[in-house]
């Protein structure tokens, strides 16, 4: 995974500082929206994610992967009319564990703001974007040794979407947040 990070931030610095691949056909801006989106878009993002694997292998705990809904909508700011978004998020996972002198159970819901950023690289129906989350996670279930309660829900991270027409395609995003090192979540994009 390192390897992956490593190429993918070489990939852009080359990129920003003007030595194109061929991958790109068409031109690159930064400070514009790329051409499968418009400063009056919103998105909206449903999938799953990998979330908390930290106990996966452990014979006696269940984990559910995050589902998730995101909403954006793109805003133009200043006078470029700059390339930002924000919307909201919508999370839910479960955590079970049950051996023989423990059997309880975590829900998590996640309730959020998100605000990113487009980056255009020129390239048709592809969509890349930083973004940074906050908000609130409530806890509710039986666990005894660790009680649920809420906690605060912040992170960042950065996506790519792949536009199939002017309305439909998928997404995935990758980052860091308070409740794990590491988060990895797929799914699919509608564009209105």
């Amino acid at each position: 995974m390192k390897k992956i990070i490593i190429l993918l931030v070489l990939f852009i610095c080359f990129n920003t500082v003007g030595l194109k691949p061929s991958l790109f056909a068409g031109e690159m801006d930064l400070t514009k929206f790329p051409s499968c989106m418009t400063d009056k878009n919103w998105i909206l993002n449903l999938g799953f994610g990998l979330g908390n694997v930290g106990n996966l292998g452990h014979s006696n705990y269940t984990w559910f992967p995050s589902t998730r809904l995101s909403f954006d909508k793109n805003v133009g700011l200043g006078e470029q009319k700059l390339p930002f978004f924000f919307g909201g998020i919508v999370t839910f996972s479960r955590d079970v564990y049950k051996d023989r002198y423990h059997d309880w159970y975590n829900n998590n819901i996640g309730l959020g703001f998100r605000c990113g950023y487009h980056f255009n690289w020129g390239v048709d129906n592809l969509d890349t974007y930083a973004v940074g989350t906050s908000g609130w996670v409530v806890r509710t279930g039986n666990n005894e040794i660790n009680p649920p309660k809420g906690s605060p829900m912040f992170g960042v991270g950065v996506g790519v979407r792949w536009f199939l027409n002017d309305f439909f395609g998928f997404w995935a995003e990758s980052g860091f947040s308070a409740h794990q090192l590491f988060d990895f979540d797929i799914g699919l994009a509608f564009k209105f």
